[in-house]
């Protein structure tokens, strides 16, 4: 039941207002989908046929990990300590190994090959931007890249939560891409409007003079897939204290 329950939750979280579909009813037609089998799903009325809830997750571009693969690309460490004299107590369960990795890379949806981390940034999982946070990539904010200051600046270490590609609410900063299949990664603000037929969204900068807002539609440019164009939330980051 752990699995058929986080479906479950996984679709009635990208149902409602600035959400990938606006109700069930819009779901269950851009997933090929009968309303109301997909509504008594999500009312625990009645489960999917092996058909039917395959081709709901190959819609939505879902990947299935077993239990003894890594789930997460942040990664558990482990301490070895200097033997002898007197060192305080840390408790490796209280930190997690994130993985460094291209701009490019970080939005994307599956597994970092080993062969692409650029290196490893330790984190406190404790910190309260971070708690319960698992699927995070670091990146570090282009050289020459200027969109994002006085929040952030050219060189900074981010950390992105892979998981959470909800643009709402308005204003979070969000590791984005623009449309086609070559598309740039970008750091930006990220704001949604609904429209009759579509989903608008709007990626900005804190530079809006050097770096004007683009408008985009989730249906036309993305084909209705949130994860498209938005890899990940920026929870935390780094900064060069020399520039305050």
């Amino acid at each position: 039941m752990g699995f058929t329950n986080d479906v479950r939750r996984a679709l009635n979280g990208r149902i409602g207002r600035g959400k990938r579909y606006a109700n069930t009813k819009r779901m269950a037609d851009e997933l090929g989908i009968d309303p109301s089998q997909l509504g008594r799903f999500l009312k625990k009325e009645r489960g999917l046929n092996a058909d039917s809830l395959g081709h709901i997750l190959d819609r939505l571009g879902a990947m299935v990990s077993f239990g003894d693969e890594p789930a997460d690309a942040a990664r558990e460490i482990c301490f070895r300590m200097p033997e002898g004299g007197t060192h305080p107590e840390i408790r490796a369960e209280d930190y997690m190994a994130v993985p460094l990795v291209p701009l490019a890379l970080a939005s994307g949806q599956g597994l970092i090959p080993d062969g692409e981390v650029l290196g490893w940034v330790l984190v406190w999982r404790h910190q309260e931007s971070l708690r319960f946070r698992t699927n995070l990539v670091a990146v570090e904010a282009p050289k020459q890249e200027t969109s994002m200051v006085p929040a952030l600046h050219p060189g900074d270490i981010l950390l992105v939560d892979r998981d959470d590609r909800d643009p709402g609410p308005g204003g979070r900063i969000m590791l984005v891409r623009e449309p086609g299949t070559h598309g740039q990664v970008l750091v930006r603000r990220v704001s949604t409007r609904r429209t009759d037929d579509d989903l608008e969204i709007v990626f900005y900068s804190d530079n809006g003079r050097d770096f004007p807002p683009t408008v985009h539609r989730l249906n036309r440019d993305y084909g209705g897939d949130v994860g498209r164009a938005i890899g990940g939330k920026v929870a935390w980051a780094w900064s060069d204290m020399g520039r305050k």
